[in-house]
């Protein structure tokens, strides 16, 4: 009997010394239940970034997890226009966090491009990691939006140099170019002239100057003109170095209301009294001179008197009468 107890409890008693401590493991169910992860823009869907006029530009996102535990992510560019981006290293997320970051974008040739052009940009989030244990598989996230090209306005001119000096009293044609240097089509407004030393010269038909139409120099146009006006200086102009400056503005960049100064060029050259004024006077003064000389002159070699035949002819009878005496 006694032996039957003792054998029935080793048999009770192997199994529990049997069992081996077991650590708990994590329920996925429960870690994964009603979490999840996403991205976006702050700024909302579909999201457009202007450049500015250097080139540069940036976009803020944010990364959510709204899991039971931490994950790691990385973050990879598909960056528009070449535009150079900021690298943002790998980071982890906290359970439950919302974290944003900021994505810079960089070293564009905006001139290079024409005005309000777009292309696309996108940022990829994957997770690396969950709890600090490598993701048994990659979850990436993607969100895409636009850059955009500004308008670059503005225009260069030059004034070509007279060939030598302008006379008083006399036009000269001379011919401006004028060069688009931003990247769209502009038109030219509010041209004008001004000589501080030569006030008296004067550019009537400047209005030549405006509301030229010119494309910039992208897709094989040559971005510019060259537009003929017309310098006057007067008779009573002094011999004198003059200065002319010429400046035209943008419409666009008036119209935009941007702060941006004219486009100007300035040259030098001399101003002659004219000749031709000169010369008349001078003309007429010498022939009236050259008309009394000739006088003086015949007062000179010739004595007033009877004509040259009928003192012959006085000689002769003188004679005649001398021999009949």
């Amino acid at each position: 009997m006694k032996s039957s107890t003792l054998i029935c409890a080793v048999l009770i008693l192997i199994p529990l010394f049997c069992i081996q401590p077991v650590s708990a493991q994590p329920d996925l169910d429960d870690i994964f239940a009603g979490g999840d992860w996403n991205i976006g823009f702050n700024e909302g869907e579909n999201v457009t970034i202007e450049l500015d006029d250097d080139g540069d530009a940036s976009v803020n996102f944010w990364v959510h997890n709204e899991y039971q535990i931490d994950i790691g992510v990385r973050f990879e560019f598909d960056e528009a226009f070449g535009a150079t981006t900021e690298e943002i290293s790998s980071t982890s997320i906290n359970a439950g966090e919302n974290e944003t970051f900021t994505l810079e974008f960089s070293n564009v040739e905006v001139l290079n491009f024409r005005a309000e052009k777009r292309e696309s940009f996108s940022i990829t989030v994957t997770i690396e990691t969950y709890a600090g244990f490598p993701a048994a598989f990659e979850d990436p996230k993607t969100i895409s939006g636009e850059l955009t090209i500004p308008s670059i306005r503005g225009f260069e001119i030059e004034i070509d140099e007279p060939g030598g000096a302008m006379n008083a009293g006399t036009e000269l044609n001379m011919n401006i170019e004028v060069k688009n240097i931003g990247n769209g089509m502009d038109l030219t407004a509010e041209a004008m002239f001004e000589s501080k030393a030569c006030p008296q010269l004067d550019i009537s038909n400047i209005a030549n100057l405006n509301d030229v139409s010119i494309d910039a120099a992208l897709e094989g146009q040559s971005g510019m003109k060259t537009i003929s006006v017309t310098l006057k200086a007067p008779l009573s102009h002094p011999s004198k170095t003059c200065d002319l400056t010429i400046m035209l503005s943008s419409s666009g960049s008036i119209k935009a209301d941007e702060n941006t100064s004219p486009a100007e060029d300035k040259i030098n050259f001399e101003v002659r009294k004219s000749s031709s004024s000169d010369g008349n006077i001078d003309s007429g003064d010498s022939n009236s001179n050259s008309d009394n000389n000739d006088e003086d002159k015949v007062s000179s070699n010739f004595t007033p008197g009877f004509p040259f035949s009928l003192t012959i002819m006085s000689i002769l009878c003188a004679t005649v009468l001398i021999r009949r005496k």
